[in-house]
């Protein structure tokens, strides 16, 4: 019994397991699916760093740090006795309160208000191919918020010839739309037109037919009746005649008699016209045709003065056409053009869901087969009290088959701000020849200086025209003012490094190298503040100058 359970549970599982090959195996695998399981991964490193590289082993600019994301290391107080320990030391390692991690930085120094924001993006081979879209986001990390930078955009082959079909289709989709405009044309019932433009057609002929017929009527009736006054005229006209003609040959002899007599005949001629006149006056009147005369159905024809020539069919015109238009408009049709227009933004985010990014800070064609880097650059505005930046890596890859996959948070990089606020010299406070006043007031410079708010420490300092109003004006980027003012004060190692800075700027590069060495023979300390300051960390590198600078140092 127990073996025959054995077998019923081992014959159970074995069922089971071909039925979950079979799912498998009809499950359509997607393109990303194995970069979840991918062991390689995308890195970032400051310039000069190769991934993987151990910090032991980064260059002179680039340090270790444990730092905290959310919080700064607590400093010290600028009014307390050594300023100089206000300043982060970025060669200890500061643990917070907090959980902490470690990063790798890079020194970023001030100018203009702005820092530098350099670091190269490393993406291996594994995440490269012809069918992926690889949106890259760096992302700054500030004291306060999160600033996600511009892309970077790597497309595969496969994928750009995707992106143009969506944009195609999308395209097909737009062009569907119709125009308010063309409304009365491309949404109009033509068969409902033409079928009403016929039937106006069909009744403005009959019309016309109608009335032809009517004209002909009242032409025939015109005609037959003015025959008839015409003989009723004639006959009485002819009667007239005859009457008038017998009169007047009643007349004539007595006119006849009286004028060869010499006698009157006024009296006779009175008579004789009286009596014409009532001849003439009991004819009959002359007939014709009058409006009472016309039938009622011939007075249009015969108000209206028409003729046969002003008779014709009133056809549809082209304004007609256009009227009927608007009455037989698909609304339904309108309605669905007006319900797709509305829809534009929803349907490209459907149909083109890797838009083109014309706003990538950078946008290059994959190569398959090969690793990736990307050095990127930009600068970043420096507020008061920014002490350090910390910079990591966002973003996705799309394949053609829509799968995805979310670039997981990586490396961070840290950028300690630095600026020349930090080759102020605090023991200067110690001028014996200082008022309590003024010391207060210059202590205040020098906290606005730390703060960056140069241009107000350089409102108070500019009274003072030391080394420090030097290093403010160095601040703000009067680098031809600072150095003259340099020249009129003891040469130390501080004037002379500063003036290296300067000299650096102004490209009066040799004089930078002398200015330089001497700060290093005077204070040997300042090889190490050199080696870590990008300024004067280049022109070490140019000018092969790092023999000597060991030579001083040991």
């Amino acid at each position: 019994m127990r073996e025959r359970n054995l077998y019923l549970y081992l014959l159970c599982t074995l069922l089971f397991v071909l039925a979950s090959c079979g799912t498998n195996n009809t499950r359509k695998r997607h393109l990303t699916e194995r970069l979840f399981l991918e062991r390689s991964r995308i890195t970032i490193t400051h310039p000069g760093v190769r991934p993987g590289q151990g910090t032991g082993s980064q260059g002179p600019m680039v340090l270790n740090e444990q730092v905290n994301y959310s919080e700064q290391p607590q400093l010290a107080n600028i009014n307390d006795n050594n300023p100089d320990e206000s300043r982060l030391d970025t060669n200890k390692v500061y643990t917070l309160s907090q959980v902490t991690v470690t990063s790798r930085a890079r020194f970023a120094p001030v100018r203009e208000g702005q820092v530098n924001i350099d670091f190269i993006i490393h993406v291996p081979e594994a995440y490269l191919s012809d069918d992926f879209q690889l949106t890259i986001t760096p992302e700054l990390i500030t004291p306060d918020s999160v600033v996600n930078l511009d892309d970077v955009v790597l497309r595969g082959k496969n994928f750009i010839e995707l992106q143009k079909k969506d944009y195609e289709r999308f395209q097909q989709y737009l062009d569907g739309i119709i125009d308010p405009s063309a409304y009365d044309s491309a949404f109009v019932n033509h068969r409902g037109v033409n079928r009403e433009l016929g039937k106006r057609r069909q009744t403005e002929l009959d019309s016309y037919y109608n009335k032809w017929a009517l004209m002909q009527e009242y032409r025939d009736w015109r005609n037959t009746q003015q025959a008839k006054y015409d003989a009723y005229n004639v006959k009485h006209s002819e009667e007239l005649r005859q009457k008038l003609i017998k009169h007047e040959q009643k007349y004539r002899p007595q006119f006849n008699r009286r004028l060869a007599m010499r006698a009157d005949t006024t009296e006779l001629g009175r008579k004789y016209r009286a009596e014409r006149k009532k001849i003439i006056a009991s004819s009959p009147v002359k007939r014709q045709i009058t409006l009472d005369a016309i039938p009622v159905q011939y007075r249009e024809f015969y108000f209206k003065n028409i003729t046969p020539e002003d008779l014709g069919p009133l056809l549809p015109r082209d304004k007609d056409s256009i009227a009927l238009a608007n009455e037989y408009l698909l609304h339904d049709k309108i309605a669905a053009n007006e319900a797709r227009g509305s829809r534009q933004q929803e349907v490209f985010k459907y149909m083109v869901p890797a838009p083109y990014r014309p706003d990538a800070h950078y946008s290059t064609t994959i190569v398959p087969g090969k690793n990736y880097s990307y050095r990127y650059t930009r600068t970043y505005p420096v507020t008061a009290g920014m002490k350090n930046l910390k910079l990591t890596l966002g973003g996705n890859i799309t394949a053609v088959d829509r799968s995805y996959y979310k670039i997981q948070y990586i490396d961070t990089l840290s950028y300690v701000i630095s600026s020349m606020d930090e080759l102020a010299d605090g023991s200067l406070l110690g001028n014996p020849a200082f008022t309590a006043d003024q010391r207060t007031e210059y202590m205040h410079a020098l906290k606005l200086l730390r703060n960056r708010e140069y241009q107000r420490a350089l409102n108070i300092l500019s009274d003072y025209d030391d080394y420090n109003t030097a290093v403010a004006l160095t601040c703000l980027g009067y680098n031809g003012r600072a150095y003259n003012m340099l020249a009129t004060l003891p040469q130390t190692a501080n004037t002379h490094y500063l003036a290296a800075i300067l000299c650096s700027r102004l490209k009066e590069m040799q004089a930078a190298v002398d200015h330089l060495m001497e700060a290093c023979r005077l204070d040997p300390g300042k090889i190490n503040r050199a080696q870590r300051d990008p300024e004067i960390s280049k022109m070490i590198q140019d000018y092969n100058l790092q023999e000597h600078l060991n030579a001083i140092e040991n």
